[in-house]
């Protein structure tokens, strides 16, 4: 039988992995490790988030058929549970992504996975070990176009502790455990549901509204950015974690050069599903420029209140991506046959309606956690 090590199933994308391999491989059995004080604590946590993805009751049917370990990669020991040694297939994807806190980043990043790349090397079936990973590995100065094939850059400069912890384990699992049968995948910016919208999560959807509420965009004006739906993510993730034979050691999770996200359709977009808010005559945000970005931050949300100074950091922090107007090239996932995302304008209804009312400030809320350090901005809002 394969068996199915997931990490990181209380996230975003390790969720809609789970509900999306629960409803398409009922052959699989899947082994979550989760944390928690105890296995009700854990149980608990992980129907939590498994019910964002599917109806409760489908969620509680769901969860009967997956084996809960309590653990913890950052805790070695907790990997010892002889359930483990099943396993013919690993899926990590548990990580820390906070911008901020580096030393947490990597304990968890990096010596949480040497932990388990530890522990894989004592699994005896093992077969496949796919290390989730981000396509921003290329650092904070990367080439227009980046390849699936290019490793990390050691001399790479990374806007955040995130993407330098993840480089480092890459370059780690290469190095250090090139005996695993270890594949990277790499996504972009994941972001919405083609049909659930944001009830999911709104991770990082909110930064888009909040630019299109500024009409402020971040790169050149005829670029775009590579996003692409949860929900995509995870049906591309197992099927590459279940498909007999891969071509190549990593992936691209990405939209790539053909169905890149453009300014252009996504103003037209927003029009669209908010017609009352007129045209989109974006403006060209360039790198630096913090001064316009708080001006008009300002003039939009203010800043009299811990939520407004956190989302200006944060926005601040995501623009510094966009700036980079990179693309992540994926023709190896398109030779082993994997279908191409949507376009964040394709899906754009459907992140705007579900779910109904809610603010831009309160779907930041999703992503407060990730800016470890905002009690810094609180106190400093200048800085921001």
């Amino acid at each position: 039988m394969t068996t199915v090590l997931l990490t990181g199933a209380t996230g975003f994308i390790g969720g809609a992995v789970l509900a999306h391999g629960l409803d398409s491989h009922p052959d699989i059995r899947w082994v979550c490790l989760v944390r928690g004080s105890g296995a009700a604590q854990a149980h608990d946590r992980l129907l939590e988030n498994l019910s964002r993805f599917m109806e409760a009751d489908a969620a509680r049917r769901a969860i009967q058929r997956v084996e809960i370990v309590v653990g913890d990669i950052t805790a070695p020991p907790s990997l010892e549970d002889r359930r483990l040694d099943a396993v013919t297939h690993i899926l990590h994807l548990a990580a820390d992504t906070s911008f901020r806190a580096e030393e947490h980043c990597r304990r968890v990043n990096v010596e949480g996975t040497r932990a388990l790349a530890e522990r894989a090397r004592r699994m005896p079936h093992l077969s496949r070990f796919l290390y989730g990973g981000t396509a921003m590995i290329c650092g904070g100065n990367p080439p227009p176009l980046v390849r699936e094939s290019d490793p990390p850059a050691p001399a790479a400069e990374h806007i955040v502790p995130y993407t330098r912890t993840k480089a480092t384990t890459e370059a780690m699992l290469r190095h250090e455990f090139a005996d695993l049968p270890v594949i990277m995948v790499r996504p972009s910016i994941v972001t919405g549901h083609r049909t659930l919208g944001c009830i999911p999560s709104s991770s990082i959807f909110w930064m888009f509204r909040a630019g299109d509420r500024l009409r402020l965009v971040a790169g050149e004006l005829s670029g775009g950015i590579d996003v692409v739906p949860v929900d995509w993510t995870a049906e591309v993730l197992v099927g590459l974690l279940v498909k007999p034979e891969l071509a190549y050691d990593s992936y691209h999770l990405s939209a790539g050069m053909r169905k890149r996200t453009t300014w252009g359709d996504l103003a037209a977009a927003f029009e669209r599903c908010d017609p009352q808010g007129g045209s989109r005559n974006y403006s060209n945000f360039s790198a630096g420029d913090w001064r316009l970005l708080r001006a008009r931050f300002q003039m939009a949300f203010g800043l009299n209140g811990p939520l407004q100074i956190a989302m200006l950091r944060a926005m601040r922090s995501y623009y510094q991506f966009s700036t980079l107007g990179v693309a992540f090239d994926n023709d190896r996932l398109v030779t082993e046959g994997f279908a191409l995302p949507p376009t964040l304008a394709d899906y754009l209804p459907a992140c705007l309606s579900a779910p109904s009312g809610l603010s831009i400030i309160d779907q930041f809320a999703d992503d407060l956690g990730m800016f470890d350090g905002v009690s810094e901005s609180l106190s400093n809002p200048v800085a921001a």
